[in-house]
């Protein structure tokens, strides 16, 4: 499910051998998120920085009580198999500003029935946030159902006089870098300006909603610009207060000791899809998250719910075609798409509906997972973050670990 080593984090303990090794955890799950438990040490393929390392052992270990048709394989006789009573931590994270009034509640159903289907041992907690609502987790279920109840979103909504759509804003911001840009033209057209050429009309984001919405006012291209640029501050805001809530999340995640498996709940997040444009995720927050997961020894799974279909969606989305609408799906998936790997998990894409095989997904793939011992080099032991590769040879099988690691220096 991701990767600890016990000195890093004081959470496990590094193996003591014949050789030193740290311990790297990980999942292996095969097309349906079934866990595969039937393979050893030199099965694995692991490396640090690009430099292969070696496996000394594989411990394959059950977080959930073995069901009986899988008791009936029997256990792999290559790995270590062993059942801990303590159970799994689980933390709900919420990101309420993702989602308008009212958006929510498909996705708080569908969280509330995981909640009812953890097993009595295992332990949740729920973290809420722009607002920074916090329950620590426990097996106590009650406060976490009855809050996950109150959620309804809080996303402000983005209204637009001129109807405009989160990807016309991203290509708005980036006018300044465009040599096409109606702006060379002094911002305006109609009677009197400039004529725009051809392909500045075609290619301007500007003109094109002035075609759209106010062909025959010539002032309308700078009132379409400015609004775009304002309301590029509000979607800039919601960006950032869900890199803060996820921030704010890991770092408190990194004083509870152990295994934790983050279940991050969010309507999305936007980030341009352009270098020039805005909001874009080149922030220090952004760029340290996967190592910060690391820090913290949790794994991060996202239920992505695509809220740009729905009945609740702002009205601007009316009339996009299936390339606009699959831009702007894209842009509010791939940041979490890319955070998710890096923190052993992955992004579960919701179409429609609240989500509920995605939580269901969670919960087989983190029914167990493998604890490996790997022989570090010297060179890894600086207390930096390095990137981290687990890989396995049999096809048809899917790896989960987190893509940081973080090795003490020894005596640390």
């Amino acid at each position: 499910m991701g990767v600890s080593a016990g000195t890093l984090f004081a959470q496990q303990a590094t193996f003591r051998s014949v050789v030193d090794v740290i311990a790297v955890d990980v999942e292996v799950v095969d097309d349906g998120g079934n866990p595969i438990g039937t393979l050893g040490p030199q099965a694995f393929d692991v490396s640090i920085e690009g430099h292969h390392r070696k496996v000394v052992s594989a411990s394959f270990i059950r977080n959930v009580p073995v069901s009986a048709p899988a008791a009936a394989q029997g256990d792999p006789v290559s790995a270590v198999t062993a059942a801990p009573a303590e159970g799994r931590t689980f933390i709900l994270a919420i990101d309420s500003g993702s989602f308008e009034m009212g958006a929510a509640r498909p996705a708080m159903d569908a969280a509330r029935a995981f909640v009812e289907h953890l097993q009595p041992e295992d332990r949740i907690g729920l973290f809420v946030f722009p607002g920074g609502a916090w329950i620590d987790p426990s097996t106590q279920r009650a406060l976490v159902k009855s809050t996950l109840d109150r959620i309804i979103g809080e996303k402000p909504t983005l209204r637009s006089h001129y109807n405009l759509r989160p990807s016309e804003i991203v290509d708005i911001t980036a006018q300044t870098a465009n040599p096409n840009s109606f702006l060379a033209g002094g911002g305006r057209s109609g009677p009197g300006s400039r004529p725009a050429p051809t392909v500045i009309a075609e290619f301007d984001p500007v003109l094109r909603v002035q075609r759209r919405e106010c062909p025959d006012e010539p002032d309308c291209p700078m009132r379409i610009y400015n609004e775009g640029m304002q309301l590029a501050v509000q979607l800039e805001q919601t960006a950032e207060a869900t890199l803060t809530g996820l921030d704010t999340l890991l770092r408190r995640l990194a004083e509870i000791p152990g295994r934790k498996a983050v279940v991050l709940v969010s309507g999305g997040m936007l980030v341009s899809d352009r270098l020039d444009g805005r909001p874009d995720s080149s922030g220090a927050i952004a760029r340290g998250m996967g190592q910060s997961a690391a820090r913290a020894n949790a794994t991060v799974y996202t239920v992505h719910i695509d809220l740009i279909s729905q009945p609740a969606s702002s009205a601007s989305q009316r009339g996009m075609g299936s390339s606009e609408t699959g831009r702007e799906r894209a842009m509010f998936g791939n940041w979490l798409d890319q955070f998710s790997a890096d923190a052993g998990g992955k992004r579960l894409y919701v179409p429609t509906g609240g989500g509920a095989f995605a939580f269901d997904l969670v919960l087989r793939e983190s029914s167990a997972h493998y604890l490996l011992g790997v022989e570090p080099e010297k060179a890894d032991r600086d207390g930096l973050p390095h990137k981290l590769r687990v890989k396995v040879a049999q096809r048809g099988l899917t790896v989960r670990s987190r893509q940081w690691v973080l090795i003490p220096v020894r005596g640390t």
